[in-house]
């Protein structure tokens, strides 16, 4: 078999070399799977688990520590093996090479298929780890002829358990993808070309289902979306390098699948914890689409993303597209109900109402996110588990998110860990994403059941202000308010009864409630690692009819509430459904209103301050001519 991966593998050890910390956490890994101890701290495990877990004699590879099969899974993937075969290249001590050869021998001798160990989705990631794993050991000593036998052999019994498993849940699921890149890699490397065909035709038909049009993964799940794109990625490259010519449908869809990584990422290149996600530095992956797929967008957001993974699978020296960098990076996805704010170069903000998309997808509609200056300021909360637990049901429900919370009930009815109810359908109203001024719209209809519809808009208004107007149509009895989770780290300090100060590190953002309520602080859990908890900030803002939270992302050296009026009849709006601002951050001064809907009595021009128009929602910027945001 052609080698899909390194080309020179002694040049990339001794790159990695310079990097202490990433030897010392290869070599940490491969110590203790010499040991039969296991913990799972690559960039790319999916259950994260710190935790050491050892075998005294022979191990039980469907053992279920702490009560959650994803350790046994995680275990699965054989990610070990991987480091073990680093740690070998990187030392030459042959305690590494023979830890991994009686480990894989262990395996081999004792599971089969149908045991937990040899679920689908595992056999398809650990295919990629053994690959890479010989590669390593062929350039320093290969593995002796009967483990390569054997390894023959288990790759014959993938192909076989993976062809089994094609259902219309592997065909939708992230499963199907990660199933059939490994289907691909084991054919590849027994050179079986009709499972290679197969691979294939089922890897395009799964990117078609699961990718949309808007370049978003349908189950709403940042990690996933990567783990899904990786492995077709992985899968264009092996095929490529394996001279095989690959469906325009399979190319687009990948390429359409890695535009819309890049465009959702924060501007660090991290994602944000959308769905069921850890934190995680996207940009390796993408500068492989960017290579593999010569464009240089993708280029300019995958910038320093040539890391220790990006160099696993390419040269040292490897050309990179020309960087193409768009000067608007604000995106709305329509499919999916996804928008992204670029504010500036180290500020977006990110909106979704919109799929719930799969079990991995969280209770977040109207949920927003705020990143500043190089800081997570406003957050979703995280995954933690999958055990359907008290901490899985916080942070998966909306609870967990920077929302509108009616009647302190969920907007939606979580059966367990993975089911819903009752799901909250969106309805994303508008979303405009050029020029200085973005404006997003939305609502959805979970809490009808109460007679109840919350909707939320957000203005930006350049670099300087964001506003938050959160309104409720009712017609029943309710409770209402807007939550917002602080990252981590962050400390939020009350400055009077409707001013809040929120910094972490260099960052500070204050935020001003202009309509009555309370305001409540506390902390809530979060997790921006499977199995890791810690706490951050919770605030609670209650409010009747509307809510208008001003965020000034820097100075600001006058706010006031303005009525907003009608010159006709000089009638007032009601301030329940209206509200007018003055705006100033000490160079230029901005004048603002906002209307929750159309007001046809007493005239239909609306004046606020010294601006005037025909608009639901306009700004007028000094003396420069008035912008209708949305009529």
């Amino acid at each position: 078999m052609k080698r899909l991966y390194l080309e020179n593998t002694e040049e990339y050890i001794s790159w990695l070399k310079k990097d202490e910390h990433i030897v010392k956490r290869i070599l940490h890994i491969a110590d203790l799977a010499c040991d039969n101890t296991f913990i799972f701290t690559d960039k790319y495990e999916m259950e994260r688990c710190t935790e050491e877990v050892h075998f005294d004699g022979k191990i039980d590879w469907n053992r279920i520590p702490f009560g959650d099969e994803e350790w046994c899974f995680a275990f699965s993937r054989h990610t070990f093996l991987l480091n073990l075969a680093k740690a070998y290249a990187l030392t030459r001590n042959e305690k590494y090479r023979n830890a991994w050869i009686r480990l894989f021998e262990e395996f081999y001798e004792n599971t089969e298929p149908g045991e937990r160990c040899w679920r689908t989705l595992e056999c398809g990631i650990r295919i990629e780890n053994y690959l890479r794993s010989i590669e390593y050991f062929s350039d320093t000593e290969p593995l002796p002829s009967s483990v390569m036998d054997r390894m023959n052999e288990i790759f014959s019994m993938h192909i076989d358990v993976l062809k089994a498993a094609h259902t219309a849940f592997h065909k939708l699921s992230n499963w199907g993808v990660l199933q059939d890149h490994g289907l691909l890699l084991a054919a590849l490397y027994l050179d079986r070309k009709e499972d290679m065909k197969l691979a294939l035709e089922r890897l395009e038909e799964e990117a078609g289902l699961q990718t949309m049009n808007d370049g978003m993964h349908w189950e709403q799940s940042a990690m996933y979306h990567a783990e899904v794109l990786h492995a077709l990625l992985d899968s264009v490259l092996a095929a490529r390098r394996s001279g095989i010519e690959l469906s325009c449908k399979l190319l687009d869809k990948t390429h359409l699948l890695s535009q819309g990584l890049a465009r959702a990422l924060r501007p660090d290149g991290k994602c944000y914890l959308s769905g069921d996600s850890d934190e995680i530095d996207f940009r390796d992956m993408v500068l492989e689409a960017a290579v593999l797929f010569n464009d240089g967008e993708l280029a300019a957001a995958g910038k320093g993303g040539n890391d220790e993974d990006f160099h696993a699978s390419f040269p040292l020296d490897q050309s990179i597209p020309e960087e193409q960098k768009k000067e608007n990076l604000s995106y709305f996805f329509g499919d999916t109900g996804n928008a992204v704010l670029s504010i500036d170069d180290d500020t977006a903000f990110r909106f979704h109402c919109g799929l719930y998309g799969s079990g991995h997808g969280h209770f977040d509609q109207l949920h927003f996110d705020l990143y500043q200056k190089g800081e997570v300021i406003l957050t979703d909360t995280g995954r933690y588990t999958y055990v359907d637990s008290k901490e899985r049901r916080q942070l998966k429900g909306a609870f967990g998110h920077n929302t509108i919370i009616i009647n302190d009930k969920d907007m939606a009815t979580m059966v367990d860990s993975w089911g819903i109810e009752d799901f909250a359908s969106p309805v994303f109203e508008d979303a405009k994403v050029e020029g200085p001024y973005k404006y997003l719209s939305a609502c959805h209809l979970g809490y009808m059941k109460d007679g109840v519809l919350p909707r939320r808009s957000i203005i930006t208004i350049e670099d300087k202000f964001v506003i938050i107007a959160d309104s409720v149509t009712n017609a029943g009895q309710y409770t209402a308010k807007s939550i917002f989770h602080a990252d981590e780290g962050a400390v939020v300090t009350q400055l009077d009864d409707n001013t809040l100060c929120v910094q972490k590190n260099k960052s500070e953002i204050k935020m001003f409630f202009m309509k009555p309520g309370k305001t409540t602080l506390s902390t809530f859990p979060m997790s921006k690692h499977y199995n890791e908890m810690t706490e951050s900030p919770l605030i609670e803002r209650s409010f009747s009819r509307l809510a208008v939270t001003v965020i000034a992302l820097g100075k600001c050296t006058e706010i006031k509430e303005l009525d907003v009026i009608k010159p006709l009849s000089s009638s007032v709006i009601d301030k329940d459904s209206s509200c007018g601002l003055l705006l100033s951050d000490g160079k230029d001064t901005y004048t603002f209103a906002f209307t929750t809907d159309e007001k046809p009595q007493g005239g239909f021009l609306l004046r606020c301050g010294d601006a005037e128009c025909y608009a639901r929602v306009f700004i007028k910027k000094n003396d420069e001519d008035i912008i209708a945001i949305k009529y």
